[in-house]
């Protein structure tokens, strides 16, 4: 398992680029001097070679940055220099000095057998098999080998325009007609050797996956379209078609040629582009609410459909995947790139599963996985923030059914208990008071006793309903409110629902239309106040108006900061609108589902 580094500093990306710029002004001038000549005859094919040696060369060193690729950026540059070469025909008769004619001659094809071995190599040069090897191999010895005994069995004067002013030609055994043949068997070749290199460019997209698939397409491309070229100038110039023919198929095999670098370019300015793109990851990973999302995010920013992010839960010690199925302690790789996700702190968050292609790709999968640790901090406090929450929650919710089950037994116990032996007591008095004398100090004492139990009565009564009303439990909400609304005196119109709910709802809002009758007798004297209680859904809504004067406000101490206490024990919510000379407006939403 390892983490990813940093990408590569920024002194060395200039400093790569610097290389890049100086390499393609030299390519430029080299390919200026050597296609001076043809420039003058020919503008357009000595343009398109000074570009092509351009192009080639800067790409070539632009790879060297990555230590996987620099194989491929060598090659590149030969690319460019044995491209210029194959042009040595078209030099006039003073450059034709030993051995450069020879050489331009055997080893000028050489530039398409190096740019076939590019193609193989990248993105991944792991992927090149052993056959990769062993075609390019062949193809190059294919290539300089009939090359080679062509120029053993040929005097100059037969190769071609061009050659016919070389000093100097490695002439063996010059025999024309065999010299003939055998150059039919070289081209027919070269034609038939070349043509399947998209066989294994195929094989090597077929086995490349995620980011390496998408990079090897377009060198995919870039290959077929030189080798349709190739082959159709190799044809023209072996039945001697015109100079004119001939010329434009070069042309065609150097833009073709010119595929190839914007091939390699074309992948690098997209991971360009999706490394920019990584720096919104973050906002979009921090939207995510859930690790199905995170992991489809991540997906779909480093191009791998198989990546798998498992979480680490520090308390049972193992691994479980998006779907919460436990993995383990240790999560099986199965021959995925194992890297750790961790928190600011070093402790460990999470483990990505990547496509080992993205090994290649580490200034990609870095700001990934920073965007993913950032994401799964933030995810998990908001996490245990809302954990913590719905445990106060609950907490306030059983202190407040603990609450109203204490009402409930109190005033069960002021009704069985502490009234009914005040009634026994008033019935003793009454008996008193038929055996003494009206008139009596004893008969007038009974009497005051008799009063004073019927105030204590009546106060131990509104007390047990002021606890927790008998008639609530009996007979449910309307009833209830009902009875205080008719007891207030208030005018008061009202719209109850009638059924029962769950007894917490019901006495919350029961105390809370009473507090705000109460409120509205002894601050406000209305002139109208509407009650109204219905229910929406899983939502009881409790609203209690009136025109007084305005102004409440709910302080704490106060009867109405106990009700919202109370309200939002059981996960309600109180609104109050009181303006100044506005009447009062007190509301509420209590769930009841």
């Amino acid at each position: 398992m390892v983490s990813v580094a940093d990408p590569a500093p920024g002194r060395r990306r200039r400093q790569v680029r610097r290389w890049a710029a100086g390499g393609a002004l030299l390519a430029a001038g080299v390919g200026l001097v050597s296609s001076w000549p043809l420039l003058v005859t020919s503008p357009v094919l000595g343009l398109i070679n000074v570009l092509v040696a351009v192009s080639f060369t800067a790409t070539g060193i632009v790879l060297l940055e990555e230590r996987q690729q620099r194989g491929t950026g060598v090659a590149l540059v030969l690319v460019a220099v044995f491209y210029l070469w194959s042009w040595g025909w078209s030099w006039p008769p003073a450059w034709q000095v030993f051995p450069l004619p020879f050489v331009a001659y055997v080893c000028g094809y050489l530039w398409f057998v190096f740019g076939v071995y590019a193609l193989l190599r990248y993105p991944d040069p792991q992927l090149t098999r052993w056959w990769d090897r062993a075609y390019v191999a062949l193809l190059g010895g294919w290539v300089v080998g009939s090359k080679l005994v062509l120029a053993f069995v040929s005097e100059k004067e037969w190769v071609g325009r061009g050659y016919r002013d070389a000093t100097w030609w490695p002439t063996l055994w010059p025999d024309q007609p065999f010299r003939d043949a055998l150059n039919t068997v070289s081209t027919v070749g070269i034609v038939v050797v070349a043509v399947p290199v998209l066989v294994p460019l195929l094989l090597k997209v077929r086995r490349s996956r995620s980011v390496d698939r998408i990079d090897a397409v377009p060198g995919m491309v870039a290959a077929a379209t030189v080798m349709v070229s190739g082959s159709a100038y190799l044809l023209a110039w072996f039945f001697a078609l015109p100079d004119t023919t001939v010329d434009a198929l070069r042309a065609a095999i150097g833009v073709a040629a010119l595929f190839t670098p914007v091939a390699f370019l074309t992948s690098a300015l997209r991971r360009g582009l999706t490394r920019a793109a990584l720096a919104d990851l973050v906002v979009r990973l921090v939207r995510s609410p859930s690790g199905p999302d995170i992991q489809a995010e991540l997906r779909q920013s480093l191009r791998d459909d198989t990546l798998v992010l498992l979480f680490w839960l520090p308390r049972q010690q193992v691994y479980v995947d998006v779907d919460d199925v436990v993995v383990g302690a240790r999560a099986p790789a199965d021959g995925r790139w194992p890297v750790r996700v961790s928190s600011t702190g070093g402790d460990p968050l999470a483990l990505l599963l990547l496509d080992p292609a993205l090994q290649r790709h580490p200034a990609l999968v870095a700001p990934a996985v920073a965007a993913c640790s950032f994401a799964l901090e933030n995810y998990y406090l908001q996490a245990d923030l809302k954990g913590r929450l719905r445990e106060v929650q609950q907490s306030r919710a059983r202190m407040a059914e603990a609450e109203l089950r204490g009402r409930q037994q109190i005033e069960r116990d002021l009704h069985d208990g502490a009234q009914q032996t005040l009634l026994v007591a008033a019935a003793s008095l009454g008996e008193a008071r038929q055996k003494a004398r009206p008139g009596t100090d004893v008969y007038a004492a009974i009497e005051r006793a008799r009063s004073d139990l019927r105030a204590a009565t009546s106060e131990l009564r509104g007390l047990a309903r002021g606890i927790h009303p008998p008639v609530l439990t009996q007979s449910g909400l309307r009833p209830s409110l009902e009875g205080v609304i008719e007891r207030m005196g208030l005018p008061t119109r009202s719209a109850i629902l009638d059924e029962r709910l769950p007894d917490a709802v019901e006495a919350t809002a029961y105390f809370l239309v009473c507090e705000a009758l109460t409120n509205a007798a002894r601050h406000a004297a209305p002139q109208r106040v509407e009650v109204d209680v219905h229910r929406d859904g899983d939502v009881l809504h409790v609203r209690v108006a009136d025109d007084g004067p305005g102004g409440a406000g709910i302080a704490a101490g106060t009867g109405l900061a106990n009700i919202r206490d109370r309200i939002e024990a059981i996960g309600g919510v109180l609104h109050l609108d009181s303006p100044e000379g506005g009447g009062t407006r007190l509301t509420a939403e209590l769930p009841c589902g």
